[in-house]
């Protein structure tokens, strides 16, 4: 029941109509018997910094951070993590007593979402494609875990050449940026266990597209989509065809809003429920884009 002492936290961005994350967050805090309430509001880039500076007025305790904001949100933060500074974006924020903390749990959410399919980073080399703020979540989560080598395929080559420049100052590996084209994609996944899609291709509307020539993907080929809508993208349809494992964008959705539900709450986050309840809504035609 909502009273005056409910505690608001909530999604910024553009668009958020179509997100999941208020049906998530709310059905995990009406289980744990907790008084908050998760609501998405539209932000333009235009507004930002006066939505910022507005949030914390009012107190919220927090809120999420979707396209397209989690990178130009960081100047308008008090402090940021280690980890988000390290990736170069920031998709959870936490009032700590008047003070806005940016965090990133887009990293440990992919890796969480692969580990759940049984699948170990640590010595792998992997191949990313995109090198936007999911992009660059996964890419650093992958290093961070252990991964051998990494391959960023980009359509814009001086963006994933900017992200390959800022991994190499943390991680000592074999780091490559190349550009989208066959080329690029048959050299980086021929050398690859792991290929996962951090672009919006395959996304609903648009669910038969595909972001690489299916013809690249193998039989032993680990294959992860962050798109979660529709559950089972073209990419990832032709992976089971060819036998690949495939892992879905729901559970890295999943994860992350249950690792930053720990940051707001303090209290260990009902994954599996979050999780039931991100599959129900998309099977009921919820979620219309991609935003978190």
């Amino acid at each position: 029941m909502i009273d005056a002492s409910t505690r608001l936290i909530c999604l910024i961005g553009d668009p958020v109509e179509h997100s999941i994350s208020p049906l998530i967050h709310n059905a995990a805090f009406r289980l744990m018997e907790l008084n908050y309430i998760y609501l998405a509001f539209r932000v333009k880039k235009e507004a930002l910094n006066e939505a910022v500076r507005g949030l914390k007025s009012l107190g919220v305790m927090g809120f999420n951070v979707t396209i397209p904001h989690k990178i130009a949100i960081m100047e308008y933060l008090d402090e940021i993590s280690e980890e988000a500074i390290g990736i170069g974006s920031v998709n959870t924020v936490v009032n700590h007593k008047g003070r806005l903390k940016g965090y990133n749990t887009d990293a440990q959410g992919a890796l969480n979402a692969l580990e759940d399919s049984g699948f170990e980073v640590r010595g792998s080399v992997v191949t990313i494609l995109g090198a936007g703020g999911a992009g660059r979540a996964v890419a650093y989560g992958m290093l961070k875990r252990g991964a051998s080598a990494l391959y960023i395929i980009n359509r814009t080559l001086e963006r994933g050449l900017e992200l390959a420049n800022r991994l190499r100052q943390l991680f000592s590996r074999r780091i490559e940026a190349l550009p989208f084209n066959l080329e690029s994609l048959r050299e980086a996944i021929s050398h690859s266990k792991v290929l996962i899609n951090c672009t919006p291709v395959g996304m609903y509307p648009n669910i038969d597209e595909i972001p690489i020539p299916p013809s690249l993907i193998r039989k032993d080929l680990i294959v992860m989509d962050v798109v979660y809508n529709p559950l089972k993208t073209r990419l990832l349809r032709e992976a089971e065809k060819r036998g690949a494992k495939t892992v879905y964008g729901i559970g890295m959705l999943a994860h992350q809003a249950a690792l930053a539900f720990k940051l707001w709450t303090g209290v260990e986050p009902p994954v599996n429920h979050m999780l039931r309840v991100a599959y129900s809504a998309l099977r009921r035609g919820k979620g219309g884009g991609n935003a978190r």
